[in-house]
């Protein structure tokens, strides 16, 4: 048995902390189809983790448009989930009794996601969570997005964390590359895909919803070790 001593928590946001991977999706249907494209779930669903560039290189791949720039489509679909986030944002089960564990035991938290900043403060202030996290990293900080892990190496220094002692939290498969290719131990909690999606066999624990966190995990973390 490897034990490791975590002292940092980082999260993912879209569809970890707040259900929000829905408004993406209704916000890139509407989008993208004003420009054009037949909407497919098939390819709507391959989206899922990725960055807003990488969403909008795909669809103009299939369905190219004119009249707009990458920048002001994206732009477009930024701001319309903003919208959807103030509207509907609700907080993922379990998210505030596990963030409320964490800070009372100690451990430092940080997000890294894929979202860009404007989103960041959007999500957090709309579920009322922005005081638990000491850094908030968008890959719009770092040269490269999820599954690169740029962004959870750039948290991990800011919270003056080695990536051994950090734990990833993570909905996608996108993510939870992310998170292991950091170096860090990864917790998938899948959120729009399959719970025994094969693809997810790689990480070290996978969770049916962030109330087993609490279950499952939080009791080692007690202790500042995290037993695997």
């Amino acid at each position: 048995m490897i034990k490791t001593m975590i002292d940092t928590v980082i999260f993912d946001m879209d569809g970890t902390l707040i259900d929000s991977e829905k408004f993406w999706q209704q916000a890139e249907r509407e989008i993208f189809t004003s420009l054009g494209a037949v909407w497919k779930e098939e390819i709507a669903n391959q989206t899922t983790g990725k960055t807003v560039r990488e969403v909008s290189e795909l669809w103009y791949s299939l369905y190219p448009w004119e009249g707009r720039t990458f920048d002001q489509v994206e732009q477009d679909v930024i701001d319309r989930v903003g919208v959807l986030m103030q509207q509907d944002g609700r907080a993922k089960e379990g998210v505030l009794e596990t963030l409320e564990f964490l800070c009372e035991s100690g451990i430092k938290i940080g997000l890294a996601t894929n979202s860009p900043v404007q989103l960041i403060h959007i999500a957090l202030e709309k579920l009322g969570i922005s005081k638990y996290f000491e850094t908030l990293v968008s890959a719009f900080d770092v040269p490269e997005g999820k599954p690169a892990p740029d962004v959870y190496l750039k948290a991990a220094k800011d919270l003056g964390s080695l990536p051994k002692n950090c734990i990833a939290v993570e909905d996608s498969i996108t993510g939870s590359k992310a998170g292991s290719n950091a170096g860090m131990t990864v917790v998938a909690i899948p959120d729009n895909l399959p719970f025994d999606d094969i693809r997810f066999d790689f990480v070290d624990y996978k969770l049916h919803s962030m109330k087993e966190f609490s279950d499952r995990i939080s009791g080692v973390l007690k202790k500042g070790i995290l037993e695997s």
